[in-house]
């Protein structure tokens, strides 16, 4: 369904450079040799075989209901989003974006699709060094991929907010203060929050803090990728699986 709607037009493979069809923009033989998230924690999506120790979301459950993730945070994916994220390569961020909705559109199930986009606001330092979100670009494709509403402006970041892009793990769990606020108080029944990356979720939950106090009923997290705790074997699954 996605690749009729979005058409069959050739253009290079943004891996391999050679001519393909795909919707996503990544050839077949790519998309074969992409590190894709093995199935796991359908709360956290941390693979099953990593889903212990600290990164076992029963222990301290995570704020919103879902979250859904196309890859790990492995080569090439990695560089492809630092790419997409720093350099301004765009066709990047779309590519990826496509492959998370084959995703989701493989997943879905009664009920599954959320009744709203929101992508998780950058602070101000970031999108005037960048000019642009990277979130909001996703949220953007996939309300195009998906068919569904996106909002740049119903939730917001604190002018005070810190980069946390170099922060550690527990340095991001630490954090007391909550950065984000949303601009409106009534909600739609179901939500998802559009990132790059889910990491230590502590984004995730500061943003999931506040739509729960607005009222938001069910909570869905959306990203590109899963970091996976170091060493580990992603046992990617096929975009087929």
């Amino acid at each position: 369904m996605l690749r009729r709607l979005l058409g069959a037009v050739k253009r290079p493979c943004i891996l391999c450079d050679q001519n393909q069809t795909e919707a996503c923009g990544v050839c077949a033989p790519c998309q074969k040799d992409l590190p894709w998230l093995a199935r796991g924690c359908p709360r956290c999506a941390m693979p099953w075989p990593s889903h212990k120790g600290l990164y076992n979301c029963f222990n301290q459950p995570p704020r919103f209901n879902l979250c859904q993730t196309a890859f790990a945070y492995d080569f090439p994916i990695k560089q492809l989003i630092l790419e997409f994220k720093d350099q301004g390569n765009l066709a990047a961020g779309h590519a990826l974006t496509l492959c998370l909705a084959q995703c989701i559109v493989r997943d879905a199930g009664p009920g599954i699709m959320p009744d709203l986009l929101i992508p998780v606001p950058s602070t101000w330092r970031k999108r005037r060094q960048r000019g642009y979100n990277p979130a909001a670009l996703i949220a953007k494709d996939l309300a195009r991929a998906l068919n569904r509403p996106w909002s740049p402006k119903f939730l917001k970041t604190h002018p005070t907010r810190q980069d946390r892009k170099h922060q550690s793990r527990q340095q991001r769990l630490n954090a007391a203060t909550n950065p984000f606020y949303l601009t409106r108080t009534k909600a739609p029944c179901q939500i998802a929050i559009i990132d790059d990356v889910v990491t230590s979720m502590a984004t995730a939950n500061h943003v999931a803090d506040r739509l729960q106090q607005a009222g938001f009923s069910h909570i869905s997290l959306w990203a590109l990728a899963r970091s996976l705790p170091p060493g580990t074997n992603n046992g990617a699954n096929t975009i087929d699986d």
